[in-house]
């Protein structure tokens, strides 16, 4: 955007030209920040997260770009845990011939009963026996599912980026903006004790014992749908790609796998449509 936009406040855009696409078609990704009352918003500030380096980072960009082959991943984890509360776990293999028939004959080769002794001496047992064919101790009971948890929603989407006038701010400064966004924010280079002795004057208690600064949090609004918080898990983009002749790309998709900050329950869904 012009150099305007910086002094109003509003978020600079970093996308190809999509003159005539509709806008709903485009996916538009924003840095978050924590709101005072544990909620999320879209961050425009510049934000200081070393003062012994005095590094700071700008938060006000957003990356817009089509997708295709997007994906949303909900799974949740149910679990069996009376499968094991039926005669078929304490007695397997006796269970398993009661159900087959095959324990009669069994018995009678133990006992040596043959021919018209079997029929005649046996026939009690073999009704007894004849009663378990087919039968198993699997009950709904022992076979409920009880909810286990489930894992953080996943997003697998494609991004889209390809340069009309200029390869830089086109393909090759949103891709790097999501790059920046993925990857920690600032990594100390020396060790917390080592740290400490060096900059102990230049920063602030809990600077000096956390010295470094996780990857941002993001959100992602695309057609009627609005996540937030979102984590970059990874960012996967081919490096043989059609460049100009300054050798800077020209055209590239982008592979991005996003996933929630946290499990999601039915009031998160419902915000996400909102």
């Amino acid at each position: 955007m012009a150099a305007s936009d910086f002094l109003t406040g509003r978020p600079r855009i970093l996308s190809s030209l999509w003159t005539g696409l509709n806008p709903a078609l485009l996916a538009k990704f924003y840095p978050l920040k924590r709101n005072n009352d544990g909620g999320w918003s879209q961050s425009t500030d510049v934000r200081q997260i070393s003062e012994a380096d005095s590094y700071s980072v700008d938060d006000g960009f957003e990356v817009h770009a089509p997708i295709t082959d997007g994906t949303s991943e909900l799974s949740a984890n149910w679990h069996s845990p009376f499968e094991g509360a039926g005669a078929e776990s304490q007695a397997p293999t006796i269970s398993a011939m009661l159900q087959s028939g095959s324990l009669t004959p069994q018995l009678q080769a133990l006992f040596g009963i043959h021919g018209d002794d079997a029929k005649a001496g046996s026939s009690g047992v073999q009704n007894l026996l004849n009663q378990a064919q087919g039968r198993t101790g699997i009950t709904k009971l022992n076979s409920t599912q009880v909810f286990n948890g489930m894992p953080p929603v996943k997003l697998s989407l494609t991004l889209h980026f390809r340069a009309l006038l200029d390869p830089i701010s086109e393909v090759r400064d949103p891709i790097m903006q999501l790059k920046q966004w993925a990857l920690p924010a600032y990594l100390a280079s020396d060790s917390v004790v080592a740290g400490a002795l060096k900059n102990g004057t230049n920063q602030s208690p809990l600077e000096t014992i956390f010295p470094s600064v996780a990857p941002q949090i993001i959100g992602m609004r695309y057609g009627d749908l609005n996540y937030q918080p979102l984590v970059i898990e990874s960012v996967s983009d081919p490096l043989t790609v059609p460049r100009d002749s300054s050798g800077a790309m020209i055209a590239c998709t982008v592979q991005i796998t996003l996933g929630t900050l946290t499990a999601l329950d039915r009031r998160d869904i419902q915000t996400i449509y909102l």
